[in-house]
């Protein structure tokens, strides 16, 4: 599973463009393959540190069943062999699907029911700030159409988790071979402190190496420079939170990345192992 990215699959125009991305990331990733799973209930449960967890989709992932896996094998003809369809064989409260947690990525799209005792799967809000909090893998989110994303931009901040960020983005650029871009917005920390951060984590030689383009800005606002983010780029961006519930995970730079920005993007939280652990995939 470590190497697999889980797609849950909704059976609509938007769910269609959700699997074209989760397709066309596992084709980028040498290694990666693409499970897909067909609900047939809108809950399903998932185990972290011991604790199981329902995941929520709203009524639409359960809609026209009859025709899902042909369409999602239409979609999945186009991106070569190393996709399955995943069935649960396990369940969680007698009748619950319960899903395996070892994947190397979950797809979760933007779109959520706001039930507060439940994590839904969507837009970035509660339920999505709490799977990202509890996650071992990092969490896709695809954009609204499928484009092809011909680069990769990660968020650095000077942080412990924006050096995994970093990590993360450069493992995915490295196995897609496409360039590899750090965005980094000096406000309130130095060049030299992020690059004590990058040292820390083992990969200053890495990004000071030629092969990666570091942007720092001194100047303007995070908003007014994510212009200068490539639209065709995926983005990586960290999450991580230790306030109240309400505020978990998502703090304002992501808020206003992920509110600005169209592009597909993974977040990676506080228990993420990334790609980056796992290369050898390539």
């Amino acid at each position: 599973m470590k190497t697999t990215l889980l797609h849950i699959f909704r059976n609509s125009p938007m769910g269609r463009e959700n699997l074209m991305q989760s397709a066309y990331f596992c084709k980028q990733q040498f290694g990666l393959s693409l499970a897909v799973y067909i609900p047939e209930t809108i809950q399903f449960g998932m185990e972290f540190g011991g604790n199981p967890v329902t995941i929520q989709l709203d009524g639409s992932y359960v809609a026209y069943p009859t025709t899902a896996r042909e369409h999602a094998e239409n979609v999945l003809a186009d991106y070569g062999s190393a996709n399955q369809f995943f069935v649960p064989n396990e369940r969680l409260s007698g009748t619950m699907p319960l899903l395996p947690n070892d994947w190397a990525m979950m797809a979760c799209p933007r779109v959520i029911s706001e039930q507060s005792a439940r994590i839904g799967l969507g837009h970035l809000g509660p339920k999505v700030r709490s799977l990202v909090k509890q996650a071992t893998f990092p969490v896709f989110i695809p954009s609204m159409l499928f484009k092809p994303w011909t680069n990769v931009t990660a968020f650095f901040g000077g942080s412990e988790l924006g050096a995994t960020v970093v990590k993360e983005g450069m493992a995915v650029a490295r196995l897609a071979r496409v360039p590899f871009v750090i965005h980094t917005q000096l406000n309130g920390i130095t060049k030299k402190e992020c690059e004590k951060s990058l040292s820390a984590a083992g990969i200053l030689g890495a990004v000071s190496g030629g092969d990666v383009e570091w942007r720092l800005y001194d100047h303007g606002t995070l908003e007014e420079n994510l212009y200068d983010v490539p639209h065709d780029s995926l983005i990586v961006v960290g999450a991580a939170g230790h306030r109240l519930i309400s505020e978990l995970v998502f703090g304002s730079k992501l808020e206003t990345i992920q509110a600005t920005l169209p592009n597909p993007m993974v977040i990676v939280g506080p228990d993420c192992r990334t790609l980056w652990d796992g290369e050898t995939l390539g």
